[in-house]
């Protein structure tokens, strides 16, 4: 019976501590390649490439804002690589005395958001991703991740003062064509969900015998889907929902601006947002004739320079 491992532990990366609402999970993952022989078919496989993924669920807590969304995310240099030169160590710290330390990983999946009260505020798993050893080698013992027993735990102060549960407030920037300032205030009917739109690519960074040492940044982008109420008068609802304009303009001609989430002293601001699609107009005792809009993001710019496409403090 004593072989059973079973336990609950938390993550540390880059100096700042995760404590997980669900499971942590560590996914060894490798790219195999078939060996074949005329006579008997496929004989064996040789491993190609590999790499770690680590993914949990976040405690509901509204800290290491700047490591959970990092500027490299939320305000890209297109065309550049994610971890470069650094060797940043995620350590998995089992309360049973486990300790899973992969030696060169990087945030490369962002925790989602809800922001209301009647659900946790990280409805999606947050993913780390480790890679060789910047520098190192495939064959070296130790160059991907360490795995250690016996070790001695010592749990950080649990962040329950840092709970989060908001109560948001709402402002959408974006121009109507009835030139209206409903959206100017509200809330929202059941809370507020943010998706990210991370797009990483390993392929270029890829060396036969080493399998990927790096990722390309290629794209991010964010929406936010929620019911507004409280503010948004139909008119302009209508206006937000069927614009009066000409097929081939892009939606930051038509009047795209900053959609800000607040509360408490923080905020979410998704830059540059447009309405991308909503579940229409509804005539009903039961549903409200608003129902779900979807924001999502463009890029704002500056003299030419890409800004960041939202900022989350």
């Amino acid at each position: 019976m004593s072989s059973i491992l079973i336990g609950p532990g938390y993550l540390t990366w880059n100096s700042g501590t995760f404590r997980a609402a669900s499971d942590i999970v560590a996914e060894f993952k490798k790219d195999l390649r078939d060996i074949e022989s005329l006579e008997f078919g496929k004989i064996d496989s040789v491993q190609t490439a590999r790499m770690i993924v680590v993914k949990c669920r976040l405690f509901s807590t509204w800290t290491n804002l700047s490591l959970l969304f990092p500027s490299a995310a939320l305000s890209p240099a297109i065309g550049t690589a994610l971890y470069g030169a650094s060797n940043l160590a995620l350590i998995v710290n089992g309360a049973d005395g486990s300790k899973l330390t992969v030696v060169n990983a990087q945030v490369t999946k962002l925790a989602n958001l809800f922001l209301g009260v009647s659900k946790d505020i990280f409805p999606a798993d947050v993913e780390f991703t480790g890679l060789l050893l910047n520098g190192g080698s495939p064959g070296t013992s130790g160059d991907y991740y360490t795995y250690q027993v016996g070790q001695s735990y010592s749990a950080p102060a649990f962040p329950n003062t840092s709970f989060t549960a908001p109560v948001i407030s709402a402002a959408w920037a974006g121009t109507l064509v009835n030139s209206g300032t409903s959206f100017a205030a509200f809330y929202f009917k059941e809370g507020a969900t943010i998706d990210w739109e991370y797009e990483l690519d390993f392929k270029p960074c890829t060396v036969d015998g080493f399998g990927a040492t790096d990722a390309i940044i290629k794209n991010f982008r964010a929406t936010c889907k929620g019911i507004p109420t409280f503010g948004p008068l139909e008119a302009d609802t209508a206006s937000a929902l069927f614009p009066a304009q000409a097929l081939g303009l892009s939606e930051n001609q038509n009047g795209a601006g900053d959609l800000t989430l607040t509360w408490s002293g923080h905020s979410v601001v998704l830059h540059k947002a447009f309405v991308k699609a909503s579940d229409g107009f509804k005539w009903s005792t039961t549903n409200n004739r608003l129902g779900n809009l979807t924001w999502q993001t463009t890029v704002p710019f500056s003299t030419g320079v890409a800004q960041a496409r939202v900022t989350v403090s």
